[in-house]
């Protein structure tokens, strides 16, 4: 026959192996080798002036009031479409 202590820590082990179980399906499934930005587009967002100059042109293609649009940013003149 189980003790209550025995129980309880048996109890307890299988909760960190579920607890571990889940986090390494969690872990797996958002830690990724892909690259979601290029390290262009991550230099571009790292300062904020040209992170805004960048978001407003896109939004500017997207809405259709332009088809490309070339901006000035710190690290040259770069035309999106």
């Amino acid at each position: 026959m189980l003790t209550s202590n025995t129980l309880n820590t048996s109890i307890i082990n299988t909760l960190r192996e579920v607890k571990n179980a889940v986090m390494n399906v969690v872990e797996s499934y958002f830690s990724s080798d892909m690259q979601v930005m290029s390290s262009e587009t991550k230099r571009i967002f790292s300062n904020p002036e040209d992170k805004k100059k960048y978001i407003d042109a896109i939004e500017k293609i997207q809405r259709g009031e332009s088809k490309e649009e070339s901006i000035e940013l710190s690290t040259g003149k770069i035309t999106l479409s």
